[in-house]
């Protein structure tokens, strides 16, 4: 229900002919009537509302999920549940700077690398630059001494020397310890005592030695026995090394002996050498270390004597036989 407002009774404002007006009149405020106002309807409102409700639900939502997860790894001992460990790859992983001097190798791999019975490398071998050579004298197989009470020229067997199963070739030295002048020795090689002859290896006098490879063909049968005999009144010793124990010397370098001498150069360039000596009638063979059945080249000369000695550039072997001094230098 409206009621129209009536103003208070009392004195009123006379009408534009002087006289008071009269009736009801329709108030109007004073600060003007009320102008009409665009704005949001309610049910937008409400959806705005809402919406930043649930914006908000899931930003919370997320920060706690982050502070569950994040924060134990921050507290000494935590760390929930590890990474999963990367793929394995068979890439090779490069040294740094600081590694390039390193092992790559940890100590306990290379322990049981040493100890694995599987592993038959071996060492590598000194090599001089340059020496005075002999006759190898230490690391024999095998060796004996004896002596001729009289002249003996046959196999006997209290002078059988016994020669170990071995594989590839072997040197053989022999020497005379006597100073009579016509003490000498010579020896044969069997395959057994009784069986076949395989090598001859030659004479040598009082204070000569003499120097030999044998088996040196894989196909023919092993020495398995090697008969002393010479003069009365001489002493003798026989030694044999595996192929190994030869010295090794760079190539190139000078090489100097006073007496046999063997050599084993590394594989190279083609070398030339010069082979002098003033004594006696020296002879230099060079053989193939892969095939020592038979020699390249082979000089020999009465001294004063210059021979032209060139070894090839696989790996080599020099025998020098001789009696006196010589010198083996690079052209």
């Amino acid at each position: 229900m409206s009621s129209s407002y009536t103003p208070p009774s009392g004195p009123q404002e006379p009408s534009q002919d002087g006289s008071p007006d009269q009736g009801p009149q329709e108030y109007v405020p004073a600060y003007g009537a009320p102008t009409a106002r665009e704005g949001t309807s309610v049910k937008t409102a409400i959806l705005l509302i809402g919406l930043a409700a649930l914006l908000g639900l899931l930003l919370l939502g997320a920060l706690l999920w982050a502070i569950t997860r994040v924060a134990p790894t921050l507290l000494p001992g935590g760390g929930g549940e590890d990474l999963p460990a990367p793929p394995p790859t068979t890439a090779v992983a490069q040294p740094t700077a600081t590694q390039d001097r390193e092992s790559t190798t940890s100590p306990s791999v290379a322990a049981s690398n040493a100890q694995s019975p599987a592993r038959t490398t071996e060492p590598p071998r000194a090599m001089a630059r340059s020496g005075n050579l002999e006759v190898p004298t230490e690391g024999a197989l095998f060796g004996k001494k004896g002596a001729f009470e009289e002249t003996v020229l046959e196999e006997k067997s209290e002078f059988a020397i016994e020669v170990p199963d071995h594989d590839g070739p072997l040197l053989i030295t022999w020497s005379v310890a006597s100073d009579r002048e016509n003490a000498g020795v010579f020896l044969n090689a069997y395959e057994s005592k009784g069986g076949d002859m395989t090598e001859h290896l030659g004479a040598v006098n009082s204070g000569q030695t003499g120097m030999m490879l044998i088996d040196t063909d894989p196909n023919a049968p092993k020495t398995t026995v090697i008969y002393p005999e010479g003069n009365s009144d001489t002493e003798w010793k026989v030694q044999g090394f595996p192929a190994s124990e030869m010295p090794r010397v760079e190539r190139g370098a000078e090489i100097t002996g006073g007496g046999p001498a063997v050599v084993e150069l590394p594989a190279g360039e083609e070398q030339d050498y010069r082979f002098t000596s003033e004594e006696g009638v020296p002879r230099v063979e060079v053989y193939d270390k892969d095939d020592l059945s038979s020699w390249t080249q082979f000089e020999y000369g009465t001294g004063p004597v210059e021979l032209d000695v060139t070894a090839g550039s696989a790996e080599q072997v020099i025998m020098v036989h001789a009696d006196g001094e010589w010198t083996l230098e690079p052209r």
